[in-house]
């Protein structure tokens, strides 16, 4: 019985000797390159900023300058090893040209040809990557080579209640680029004990400092805005901006960037331009209330309040709950354009304070 034992005891050794040799052995598994990195960058000549590559969604958006053609656009890849790419069905290198103006499926397969990731590229205007789209029928912008631009926010005591001083300055130094006074020069000249700036105080301060305005009534706010800024003049508006949409996108320029979520919250704009697209129009504004608040990604730097657009629709709808006339102001010795009809003189109406927007 002993022996028979001890033999059993060899014999499952010998087994597990066997057994540990054969897991010891290398596996013969085939590295396949993963296509979660296959796409290295992607990039377009000429573009604003940086390709946005979503490998989740499996998209690419490029953000051009809205003057380049779409239609024959230089578009460089780099790809990780062993990994090819297609455009539509059509085999391409690093570099190639191609018209973004239609669809396109950027496509990457692995060297085995057995697995593939389709990214569909997309190019944006910059005018669409601020929010705004469809083609551009018409459009026009009073800037000039100088900065006309200033943030109520600058640091004096009434700065949450100084957005008139601070549009009829912006109005003042675009009419006159020798003007050099500030928005506290003008609080102090109007007001200076902190008092809301009325319609009377905007238009009287232009009149101080030798610039021609009216006053015209806003029966048809897209045709007197169009019609003001192809005359060459800049439009005042005076409006409650409860009834203007908040923006969802910080990159975004539609729609307001700040927290006015009460009616009542009277505010002073100045419109510099416009931007009449296939299905929508949208005012170019001077919104003086960015609180030092700049973007961080295209025009980074520059302040939020600077070149908005907000809709026809909702100036309008802002304007008729508020005051429904607008202020016309002309460059610096030349007079208003008459432009429409229904004008009303001498009219005053107090803005609500605005503190701690």
């Amino acid at each position: 019985m002993k022996n028979k034992f001890c033999l059993l005891i060899v014999l499952i050794g010998l087994l597990q000797a066997s057994s540990c040799k054969k897991e010891a052995r290398p596996a013969q598994t085939q590295v396949v390159q993963s296509l979660e990195s296959g796409l290295v960058n992607f990039s377009i000549n000429g573009q604003l900023i940086a390709s946005a590559i979503d490998t989740t969604r499996n998209t690419i958006v490029v953000t051009i300058p809205d003057s380049v053609n779409e239609q024959n656009l230089t578009a460089n890849f780099t790809l990780a090893a062993q990994v090819a790419a297609t455009v539509n069905n059509t085999a391409v290198s690093n570099s190639f040209v191609y018209d973004f103006s239609k669809p396109v499926n950027f496509t990457i397969t692995s060297a085995d040809k057995k697995r593939s990731t389709t990214f569909q590229v997309t190019v944006q205007t910059e005018l669409q990557y601020f929010g705004l789209s469809g083609n551009v029928v018409a459009a026009k912008s009073l800037n000039n080579d100088y900065n006309f631009y200033f943030d109520q926010f600058d640091g004096s005591v009434y700065q949450a209640i100084n957005c008139g001083p601070t549009v009829s300055t912006m109005a003042i130094k675009w009419a006159d680029p020798a003007f050099a006074e500030t928005p506290v020069y003008a609080r102090s000249q109007r007001e200076p004990q902190g008092g809301w700036w009325t319609t009377s105080d905007v238009q009287g301060y232009l009149h101080d400092n030798g610039i021609n305005s009216i006053t015209d009534s806003l029966s048809n706010i897209d045709s007197l805005v169009k019609t003001s800024i192809d005359n060459n003049e800049v439009v005042i508006l005076c409006l409650d901006m409860y009834y203007v949409p908040q923006s969802t996108d910080a990159n975004l320029h539609i729609n307001k960037f700040y927290l006015a979520n009460t009616a009542g919250w009277g505010h002073f704009l100045l419109v510099k331009g416009y931007k009449q697209l296939q299905y929508s129009f949208y005012f170019e504004i001077y919104d003086p209330y960015s609180q030092g608040e700049t973007y961080t990604t295209l025009d980074a730097g520059q302040l939020k309040g600077k070149d908005r657009y907000y809709l026809d629709y909702d100036i309008s709808k802002a304007t008729q709950k508020w005051w429904p006339y607008a202020i016309i102001a002309s460059q610096k010795g030349q007079k208003v354009i008459a432009s429409t009809k229904g004008r009303v003189l001498s009219l005053k109406k107090a803005i609500p304070v605005a503190s701690g927007r």
